[in-house]
């Protein structure tokens, strides 16, 4: 009862900042309004950990399925709207118009209609402790779903479709390996 009751007040506050557009909300300090949106989310069944922040303008339709540890900053411009599991480990940064992509499409699966081909499914997308994700990554779950080691950086613009080992840089399209750390 008490997460529909805050999935409730969660939908109302977003369609509301979505009509004010240029209203009060938008017009309040970033640090206050995401703030109070990173507290909403948690009423919506998002994990957040102590000193973790998600700026207001980042686009999440499941709340239930984001799970961020301590001192994450999610910057406006990222997208976490997948319906899989979004888990994000202590002390990653997240650079600006990141995407988390995590439904995968199984065309070649020939028991599925066309209806179940286009839902999709839903794999998780793992980032572990200390990684650094850059600006424009996409970040794709894929049949296996996506898991990025600790330590591990992925350089601006990079197309991760494949796990990355810990302690590594990875860069490109699709992302490779640039170098061990």
């Amino acid at each position: 009862m008490k997460t529909s009751i805050a999935a409730t007040v969660y939908n109302s506050i977003t369609w509301l900042n979505e009509k004010l557009g240029g209203g009060f909300l938008n017009s309040m300090p970033t640090d206050i309004w995401s703030s109070l949106y990173t507290k909403i989310l948690k009423l919506a069944g998002a994990t957040i950990g102590n000193g973790s922040k998600i700026h207001h303008k980042v686009i999440i339709q499941h709340p239930e399925n984001i799970i961020l540890g301590k001192n994450i900053l999610i910057p406006a411009s990222t997208d976490m709207a997948g319906m899989g599991k979004i888990k994000i480990d202590d002390n990653s940064l997240i650079g600006a118009s990141v995407r988390f992509i995590t439904n995968h499409h199984p065309l070649d699966d020939k028991t599925l209609t066309r209806e179940e081909v286009l839902r999709g499914t839903q794999k998780e997308i793992l980032i572990g402790k200390n990684c650094w994700i850059m600006n424009n990554v996409l970040l794709i779950a894929g049949k296996r779903g996506l898991r990025i080691g600790d330590n591990a950086w992925i350089a601006a613009g990079a197309v991760v479709i494949n796990d990355v080992e810990p302690n590594t840089v990875v860069g490109g399209i699709p992302a490779k390996l640039i170098k061990s750390l």
